[in-house]
């Protein structure tokens, strides 16, 4: 078979560059596969790349390429083809994850991001054999035929090759105007041209000279998904590593290429016989070589440069690399959004930095240190690391730096020594990643499983404690009929009677903390019932206190009447009491919001859909950070001089859980308090009975 130079560069350009990626953390099986299903698209006639098979299933070079690559990285994917013009427009009104394949351009490259190319796309021109052009130049100002919105139309567009440029919707449609005599030629991808000409019967038809475009493809995904791009890279090379390419690619265009050697050896022995054949072949190969040995060297270590550095720039992760003499070799974009420190700056510091503090002591540390230096009490230091792993060759540390965002950020850094052939260091890689996120969930988590076993154990002791005081109040009755109606014990004895009974109320909150004496949850309209339970309240807030309305929904939750009611009365309250006689302004409000994937992110019981936010927000006093954690929990009070139980809270925190709401709150000292409960809409807005009349009510002064 004849050599395919561009093949061999193309899989010497993939290996030395995903072998760079991988001391920078995409190693196999490191990334973890999408719960859903990727979907790929690709061009349905464009053989023997892409096309429709026999069977209507997608078939061709890129299909297979792609479905091994799904299989090393065990991801699922689901691939469709369609009309290029169509799926092109679905990539970039991100509809879908990936296309198959994608030549690059640099107006392309603005709107996609290229994977690793994975095979040469060439385009040739097709004239009829009666024709009298021998090459491309001679074709210069004729009427062209190409396929709209392909590369080559691009190209065409793009270059003063020709001002009668014209455009067809499918390639069978330019080499059928072609064979029957209109126009001067057609500019197609040269294999796929061929295959038409077969699959057509068309034989008046013929390709001359060299080709007139070549370039790379690869797989494009939307600007920005720089991990999916990760992944596809990482497959790339495990399907280069493990043989499957080399079978692919000798499946789909061993055939072409065999036939391709076989024409060119035919004319040329018509034209100067087999010995001369030979000698040319011979010294021609042996000039080719000299100088594809030199520019394939140079060009592939520029084009590993450009795209190593393309790479990990384009990655979210904070990257930073330094030799062993301590010069900074990288610092990614993302360690700039991170730190606020320029290349240059960072740069300046490695310089007097020894390279050998860097895994006990981390670079990116050792700048925002100095950045950010200690105030008066020592508050504004980093918090000192806590080293998860640590080896003479890596070392993996969690960190919360407080100089970073507004209550500090939490970063996990890997700090890794990357070596020479011979296993000598040479210098070392730091990733960090942002883990603030994800310790607010396990903080909020914790949070909720603490009060969810207080609810348990208080649930459990209320039941106990209800028999004991039954007990209490039969004796007590019992008592009461022993003795005389003017006894003085008779006095005391009604003293122990009401007692138990404001104990028995107290047990009979806890309950409802506890989630046991909630009424049967049933639709109800959330509109009235908390018109209504703001009418009731209105008749105890001072005149110094602005009562604010807002509704702007009318949507139906499963829950009842009276809880739903007991729950903004309290938190109503709550604000009431919090702006005392100082006044101020108390709002409700109530709307519809719908939560993504993104947005329910932010408490672990949150999933996405559409939920009725309850809103509360008082202009009070406001509530210290050290308390928030805790205003949830039974008997937790600030206001035991003012007779305050401590329940109030907790059974609202109790009733909003019980039908399956989240509830959160936001505070600052001497600027107000807001609380904010999100509860699952059981039906849509819209089709709730005379929802078209409902209009919503703007914010008004009660």
């Amino acid at each position: 078979m004849y050599p395919n130079i561009r093949l061999t560069i193309l899989r010497a350009v993939t290996i030395a560059i995903v072998a760079l990626l991988l001391p920078l953390g995409y190693l196999p099986g490191a990334a973890t596969a999408k719960s859903d299903v990727l979907q790929f698209r690709g061009n349905s006639d464009f053989s023997p790349y892409e096309f429709i098979n026999d069977k209507n299933e997608p078939d061709g070079y890129n299909v297979e390429l792609t479905q091994a690559i799904a299989r090393q990285l065990g991801l699922k994917v689901h691939i469709e083809l369609g009309q290029w013009s169509d799926v092109r427009r679905e990539l970039e009104t991100d509809r879908i994850d990936a296309l198959t394949g994608v030549l690059y351009s640099k107006e392309r490259d603005e709107v996609f991001d290229f994977s690793i190319p994975h095979v040469v796309v060439s385009y040739a021109v097709f004239v009829r054999k009666d024709s009298t052009f021998q090459n491309p130049m001679d074709l210069m100002g004729k009427e062209v035929v190409v396929v709209k919105n392909v590369y080559a139309h691009d190209w065409m567009t793009q270059n003063d090759f020709t001002p009668h440029v014209v455009t067809v919707a499918r390639p069978e449609e330019a080499l059928q105007l072609l064979s029957q005599g209109r126009h001067d030629c057609a500019v197609l991808a040269r294999l796929h041209g061929l295959d038409l000409l077969r699959s057509l019967k068309i034989d008046n038809l013929k390709t001359i000279g060299p080709p007139v475009l070549t370039q790379k493809m690869g797989f494009a995904v939307k600007t920005g998904n720089a991990d999916l791009l990760a992944k596809i890279n990482e497959g790339l090379y495990l399907v280069q590593a493990s043989g499957e390419y080399d079978r692919i690619y000798r499946k789909w265009f061993s055939v072409y290429e065999q036939k391709r050697f076989q024409n060119r050896l035919v004319q040329i022995g018509k034209l100067l016989g087999l010995p001369l054949i030979a000698l040319l072949v011979l010294a021609g190969l042996w000039i080719r070589s000299l100088k594809h040995l030199t520019a394939r060297r140079t060009q592939t270590l520029k084009e590993n440069q450009i795209l190593l550095n393309r790479i990990a720039q384009g990655t979210p992760l904070p990257t930073l690399v330094r030799d062993r003499n301590g010069k900074l070799l990288l610092w990614n974009r993302a360690c700039e959004e991170l730190t606020g420190i320029s290349v240059a700056a960072a740069a300046e510091r490695a310089q007097n930095a020894s390279p050998g503090e860097a895994t006990a002591d981390p670079f990116l540390l050792h700048l925002l240190t100095e950045k950010f230096p200690a105030d008066s009490e020592g508050k504004r230091q980093p918090a000192r690391p806590q080293f998860l792993k640590s080896s003479p060759d890596a070392t993996e540390l969690e960190v919360c730096v407080p100089q970073l965002g507004d209550a500090g950020c939490w970063l996990y850094g890997t700090i890794v020594r990357f070596c020479d052939e011979q296993g000598h260091p040479i210098g070392i890689i730091e990733t960090w990643q942002d883990l603030t996120d994800r310790k607010n969930l396990e903080k909020q988590l914790v949070h909720s499983q603490r009060l969810e076993a207080m609810g348990r154990l208080a649930g459990a002791i209320a039941h106990d404690f209800t028999n004991f005081l039954q007990a209490i109040l039969v004796f007590t009755e019992t008592a009461k009929f022993d003795i005389s109606a003017n006894s003085p014990v008779r006095y005391h004895l009604d003293g122990i009677q009401k007692t138990v009974f404001r104990a028995k109320e107290l047990i009979q909150q806890i309950k409802v903390f506890s989630r046991q004496n909630l009424l049967a949850p049933k639709p109800i309209g959330l509109k009235a019932v908390v018109q209504k339970a703001v009418a009731l309240v209105k008749n105890i807030v001072p005149d110094t206190i602005e009562l604010r309305l807002s509704i702007d929904s009318d949507v139906r939750i499963m829950a009842d009447e009276v809880p739903i009611e007991q729950v903004v009365s309290n938190l109503c309250l709550n604000a009431v009491n919090a702006m005392g006689d100082t006044g101020g302004t108390l709002t409700v409000g109530l709307s519809t919001v719908e939560l993504t994937r993104e947005t329910a992110r932010r408490d672990p019981e949150l999933r996405p859909g559409v939920y009725a936010k309850l809103t509360v927000a008082d202009t009070g006093k406001g509530i210290p950070a050290d308390h928030q954690e805790r205003i949830f929990e039974p008997f937790f009070t600030t206001r035991k001089r003012e007779g305050g139980t401590g329940m109030g809270l907790a059974i609202v925190h109790g009733i909003v859980k019980g039908y399956d709401g989240v509830i959160s709150v936001e505070s600052e000292v001497g600027k107000g308090t807001a609380f904010e409960i999100l509860w699952p809409v059981t039906q849509p807005e819209d089709d709730m009975p005379g929802s078209n009349q409902a209009m919503p009510q703007p914010a008004q002064a009660l």
